[in-house]
């Protein structure tokens, strides 16, 4: 949806352009595609591949014996897997499926909650945050910002059609353990303890009696479930707080609230790429996390490189690297978040000034370029550690290791 995955890939062209590197863009469900990609393959000048969410990572190519074989394994090119979402969803994707695949998350939450599943031998890690959509602030028009109005760019979802859905499929037993963690969750917004459900799941089961640490069928299906539950009681607890005043409220599914009543304009659908002029002209964004607390989403960073300010939840990301985090950060509870909004709309010009401060702030230390090279070192530490022993190497030096 709003071709977010695509359009912020396209994004990286010119961070690589700018470490030397030729960026190729292979959308496969596009003609001429299949050729692009064979002639890449064949050149042999491939530095690396990546995709988000392991798209293309299990692509294949058949032997001189007539086998097949993973093309990034056969062809010694590391394949570099980007994840912005939990391990709980498209498991399969999060395993990687040889040491020439490397799997890289956003978030730390997410890498802590993989480690805890069975994992296969490849290089695991997290990626530099970094502003998004970087601007140069001269070309941003301050004055038309302060004029403009607040963004909420998120996509809804009904809560209640998916406990309609859980009574539906699951069996009684599962149903009610559900809807009684649910409740929990929903009922605790303000705390920490959505940042973990996984060990949330466990703990109850092992007050239960069962130890469901190995089962990890079912303990992704409970993660998955929860996490979609609690994203959706969030989002929907912003949107029904901020549909009170004339901001902007753009997305997909949304159909389960009525807007037709109330001070805010919805606006059906979106677009990654066209909302990039919605922000600069705007007075700030609305946003909240993916249930993480560790690293910034992606529509903050984004805030950050377009020089916007940006109203999020609180996570220790920011308590440990801003100086002045209230400013920008509010708890899941209507009455503060609505006085957060209030105040914004009440001080344009100051929110505005603020956001410019942040975006000073954050990208003091963060440019796009640490994510391209932490990219092409990523590629290097693969291919030293699954190419041939580099000659010169201490012959006392046992390399590559036999590890059974």
């Amino acid at each position: 949806m709003n071709d977010a995955l695509g359009a912020a890939g396209r994004a990286h062209r010119v961070i690589f352009e700018n470490l030397g590197y030729e960026f190729l863009d292979l959308n496969l469900a596009n003609s001429g595609s299949q050729e692009m990609l064979d002639n890449a393959l064949k050149s042999g000048l491939i530095e690396f591949a990546y995709s988000a969410a392991g798209m293309g990572t299990d692509m294949q190519v058949r032997m001189s014996d007539g086998s097949p074989r993973n093309c990034w394994e056969a062809l010694g090119i590391p394949f570099i897997s980007l994840k912005g979402d939990s391990p709980a969803y498209f498991f399969a994707r999060h395993v990687m499926q040889s040491p020439w695949h490397a799997c890289l998350y956003f978030f730390p939450d997410h890498l802590a909650f993989r480690k805890r599943l069975p994992l296969t031998r490849a290089l695991y890690g997290v990626v530099p945050p970094m502003p998004f959509d970087l601007t140069d602030k001269s070309k941003v028009d301050f004055r038309k910002k302060e004029r403009g109005t607040l963004l909420f760019l998120k996509n809804g979802n009904d809560p209640e059609r998916l406990v309609q859905i859980w009574r539906e499929t699951l069996p009684t037993g599962t149903f009610l353990t559900l809807t009684e963690l649910a409740g929990q969750l929903a009922g605790d917004l303000t705390s920490e303890s959505g940042f973990d459900i996984d060990a949330i799941v466990t703990k109850h089961f092992a007050s239960k009696g069962w130890d469901i640490g190995e089962f990890i069928n079912l303990r992704l299906l409970f993660v998955a479930q929860l996490d979609d539950y609690l994203r959706r009681i969030k989002s929907e607890l912003v949107a029904d707080v901020i549909a009170d005043f004339p901001v902007e409220i753009h997305g997909f599914n949304w159909e389960h609230m009525d807007f037709t009543r109330r001070r805010a304009t919805f606006v059906p659908g979106g677009d990654y790429t066209a909302s990039r002029q919605l922000i600069l002209d705007s007075l700030g964004m609305i946003d909240m996390s993916p249930n993480t607390q560790l690293a910034p989403h992606d529509r903050v960073m984004r805030a950050f490189g377009l020089h916007t300010f940006c109203l999020t939840n609180e996570q220790r990301f920011f308590t440990d690297n801003f100086k002045n985090p209230e400013t920008f950060c509010y708890k899941f509870d209507r009455d503060e978040l609505r006085e957060k909004v209030a105040n914004v709309l009440a001080r344009p010009k100051d929110h505005v000034e603020i956001g410019r401060a942040l975006a000073a702030e954050f990208q003091l230390h963060r440019q796009p370029g640490d994510f391209g090279q932490f990219m092409v070192d990523t590629a290097s530490h693969v291919r030293l550690a699954c190419g041939r022993r580099p000659e010169g190497l201490q012959d006392f030096f046992v390399w590559p290791p036999q590890l059974g």
